[in-house]
């Protein structure tokens, strides 16, 4: 097993790992499970982690560790409480599962959403999508930058604004809004229509949201 993926394993089997991760799965699974947990199912993870951590101790052999499994957990389990907050209010019981317009309005298996029927992400505050799954084994290699990679060039300092012209661009890819030349709260709003381009636009989207952060938060 090379990725932990919460949204597998049910909430009481979620909260079963939080509790005995990084413990010989032959001790644990010896005694009468909780309802809700299943033997085969949690079988894998336990003994993947127990032989992770072997390795760690006496090889040296690095893995993303038992603490950032319980991370990924404990969000899950979190977003899932929100989630169905929010269904009770009247939202789609997923909302990862759709896209959401200017006007708030979900529309399911948009492009960006969560696909099929299962869930992989979920939405934080500021509208980003993250990723449940925890990569177990693979991490970055710090340090390394291969000849074929070239630097980017920095990230523009401003948005495009043609004060006489009214309008308002993306420096990255030229997308371009309009407003009433002279009216400051018109520009205000043209600058937030940019500003949801960036969060959303399919050319070079981590470009266009670097450059988000870096201009509105």
């Amino acid at each position: 097993m090379d990725v932990f993926d919460p949204v597998k394993y049910s909430l009481a089997e979620n909260k079963f790992f939080l509790k005995h991760l990084g413990e010989s799965p032959i001790t644990v699974l010896k005694d009468s499970l909780p309802e809700g947990v299943n033997a085969t199912a949690v079988q894998e993870v336990l003994s993947t982690v127990y032989q992770l951590e072997e390795e760690r101790n006496h090889r040296g052999w690095v893995w993303a560790g038992i603490e950032k499994l319980k991370a990924s957990i404990e969000t899950y389990l979190t977003e899932w409480i929100r989630w169905k907050e929010m269904s009770a209010r009247g939202a789609p019981r997923f909302p990862s599962m759709h896209t959401w317009d200017s006007r708030g309005r979900p529309h399911r298996g948009g492009i960006g959403s969560d696909s099929g029927s299962k869930i992989s992400t979920y939405i934080d505050k500021d509208g980003n999508r993250h990723k449940l799954a925890l990569s177990l084994r693979d991490g970055p290699v710090e340090g390394f930058i291969p000849s074929w990679i070239k630097p980017e060039a920095p990230l523009p300092d401003d948005l495009d604004i043609d004060m006489d012209a009214g309008t308002v661009a993306c420096p990255l890819c030229g997308w371009t809004t309009n407003y009433s030349s002279g009216s400051q709260s018109q520009l205000n709003l043209a600058r937030s229509r940019v500003a949801k381009h960036l969060k959303s636009a399919k050319e070079e989207p981590e470009r266009h949201r670097d450059l988000w952060q870096k201009l509105f938060t």
